[in-house]
């Protein structure tokens, strides 16, 4: 249960602040607290309970180790505390839905984090509802999150999959698909053009929503693990690469975009962080190492920075943001590893469990566990530090929602 605390969160530094059908047009956003009449027609958009605007409504769920969760409203600055979940040791975050993570119970709690966007192609659908817990998921430590409007994806990266009823969840209820599309051997499962892409240790294949095999996309992705869905394509790493599975009108193609030469022997791509959607993609493939993947080319860079600890993609074409163990953040041109800014911005980073790097459109988000803090950085002012929210628990886990 949510407890009744509501409060504004302080900034220490002031702000310089799917749907399945297709209809033409968007109308005015729907006044939440009644129904549409009966002889009245559906507005397009409209979502019972949620209240339609016209921006993104950015939160952040944060959690500490022990297990008390916060959601932060970046809009409005209010804070709403949730009942501790337990021991919590990871998270991920599908746009809407948090998913934290036990391992040691080999459970996922899902919390509803209330913000969510549409995307139609041609339009976008801005949404706020209420915070909420929306159950637990026993028996997987979910690592990886995939989501469409028909269901969610969750994988340990060992062979665990949950695939859950996405219109459930959005009911408030965790329900699992039975039985479920994805097989049982698949370590990257993810909903991808209206079909499931599974990638396991004898290929990258395409089932539909009964489990019946669409098409295999071939056996060149060795261990795979991690996904990122962005506009281009689905991506899944590989040692030898990033799987790329592109759809068009039905047809899925699978095309492997090998590492460039030069990697460092051990390397060995750990997530993809990235804007949500957006084509370009970075991750530490070895100490001391940044690689970026833009798929607008496609092009892999690479290049030298010692002591990184995380990355996050802004976007095609765009800069790479990198955190290292001294605990400034850095900005890289990825396509000649020129540093363009950086700025001292954590006293302390635990480099087993580093901070998150979070990018939206605009900005980005950093969880400072030791001082208690998320800072709000302005990535196109030269890593100015915009806002600095005091948090009421440690930030030692964060997502972004509401992109």
């Amino acid at each position: 249960m949510i407890r009744p605390h509501r409060r504004s969160a302080a900034p220490r530094v002031s702000a310089g602040l799917l749907a399945m059908a297709l209809l033409a047009g968007c109308a005015p956003a729907p006044d939440p607290s009644r129904e549409p009449e009966e002889d009245e027609a559906t507005p397009h958009g409209y979502v019972e309970g949620a209240e339609e605007t016209a921006e993104p409504q950015s939160r952040l769920v944060i959690a500490d180790t022990e297990g008390p969760v916060q959601v932060l409203d970046l809009i409005t600055g209010e804070s709403t505390l949730l009942d501790p979940v337990g021991t919590v040791d990871g998270i991920t975050g599908d746009g809407r839905f948090a998913h934290l993570i036990s391992s040691d119970e080999r459970m996922t709690t899902v919390i509803d984090s209330g913000t969510w966007t549409v995307d139609h192609g041609d339009h976008v659908h801005y949404y706020r509802a209420a915070i909420r817990p929306a159950g637990t998921v026993e028996g997987i430590a979910a690592e990886n999150a995939a989501t469409d409007t028909a269901l969610t994806a969750l994988t340990d990266g060992e062979g665990g999959v949950s695939l859950l009823d996405r219109p459930s969840l959005e009911d408030g209820t965790v329900d699992p698909v039975d039985p479920s599309p994805a097989g049982t051997d698949a370590t990257v499962v993810a909903p991808y053009g209206g079909a499931v892409v599974t990638a396991a240790a004898d290929g990258v294949r395409v089932n539909d929503r009964s489990g019946e095999r669409i098409r295999d996309l071939g056996g060149e992705c060795t261990a795979p693990r991690d996904q990122a869905t962005t506009r281009r394509g689905l991506v899944i790493g590989c040692d030898e690469g990033a799987f790329l599975v592109t759809e068009d009108d039905g047809e899925f193609t699978g095309e492997l975009l090998p590492h460039p030469d030069g990697l460092p022997a051990d390397a060995r791509p750990d997530g993809f962080h990235h804007r949500p959607g957006a084509a370009a993609l970075a991750t530490v493939p070895a100490p001391d190492t940044v690689l970026a993947l833009d798929l607008a080319e496609p092009r892999w860079d690479h290049w030298e920075l010692p002591g990184v600890v995380s990355v996050a993609a802004i976007g095609e074409g765009a800069s790479v943001l990198a955190l290292t163990e001294d605990g400034t953040l850095h900005s890289f041109d990825p396509e000649t590893g020129e540093e363009t800014a950086a700025t001292a911005l954590l006293d302390r980073v635990d480099t087993d469990d580093p901070p998150a790097i979070r990018v939206d459109t605009s900005r980005a988000y950093v969880n400072d566990v030791h001082g208690g803090l998320v800072h709000e950085i302005d990535y196109n002012d030269d890593l100015r530090v915009a806002r600095t929210f005091e948090t009421e628990v440690a930030p030692r886990h964060m997502v972004e929602t509401g992109r």
